[in-house]
């Protein structure tokens, strides 16, 4: 396992180091870089980014989450052959790759699943999730109120960080709710609000990066699912967002544990 706070191993290998940047948390339905490392024919070592423990994200920037990842990378002395970047996470994928590529000398490859930059409809699209998995024990007029009630907020929204705190209020009313129903003792309780407000300021610190200097040598995966990475965008703009973009004919939430993807991305290491 890497020896550090802010990466953990999820393949051994020899032949350089892929880092993998993502926020995985219990309990989503997508798949994560976990499902797609068994299933990767290279012999390069993959890295998973961990997040800040919780509560030691609060005003963290784009930099603040940078400078934690590459700090490790620096100290574990391995060279970078790819960093890939699922969601979000593509953003910050294609930042520290030009760190790396500063002082490697040579730029890692640069993968991308679905990547998104944030902006209001994304950080209300997770908002969105977030409440419809809610759905457990809300009724359904219930979900369907509180996201009303944040598609309300998003429209029009400019100041994302503003537009996080407005979102987590909603949630934490109808959150209350339905942790009164399900019984949940103070510390899940705690531990679920912690997850979801961290998972947010990672969100929408991503917004503080530039993609236009990360992005354009990327190769792009992306899925189908109308509400994720490039398919958000007019297709016309899509060709201009990276170097090049393969397409499947599956779900974002399928995308991470597809042996046809795995396959794919192992030819690209080569």
């Amino acid at each position: 396992m890497a020896a550090t706070n802010s990466w953990r191993t999820l393949k051994e290998g020899a032949d350089g180091l892929v880092l993998a940047i993502d926020y995985p948390f219990t309990g989503r339905p997508e798949a994560g870089f976990p499902e797609l490392a068994p299933q990767l024919d290279t012999d390069c070592a993959l890295w998973e980014s961990v997040p800040p423990g919780m509560g030691s994200e609060t005003g963290m920037t784009a930099d603040g989450y940078l400078d934690r990842w590459h700090a490790d990378v620096r100290t574990g002395g391995l060279p970078v052959r790819a960093v890939f970047g699922f969601c979000a996470g593509s953003v910050y994928a294609g930042a520290l790759a030009d760190r790396i590529a500063a002082e490697q000398g040579e730029a890692p490859r640069v993968i991308l699943f679905d990547p998104e930059s944030p902006n209001a409809v994304t950080v209300y699209w997770q908002f969105h999730k977030v409440i419809e998995g809610l759905g457990v024990v809300l009724r359904p007029e219930e979900v369907a109120e509180a996201q009303q009630a944040g598609q309300r907020i998003s429209d029009g929204a400019t100041d994302l960080g503003r537009l996080r705190d407005q979102l987590l209020g909603v949630f934490g009313e109808w959150a209350g709710v339905a942790f009164d129903r399900a019984g949940l003792d103070e510390v899940r309780r705690a531990e679920f609000t912690a997850t979801v407000t961290a998972f947010m300021t990672y969100l929408v610190a991503a917004a503080g990066i530039d993609t236009r200097d990360g992005w354009p040598g990327a190769t792009a995966i992306s899925s189908t699912t109308p509400t994720n990475g490039l398919n958000l965008l007019p297709e016309a703009e899509r060709p201009a967002k990276v170097a090049r973009e393969i397409r499947f004919d599956l779900a974002h939430a399928d995308l991470l544990r597809s042996a046809e993807v795995a396959k794919t991305v192992a030819d690209l290491l080569r």
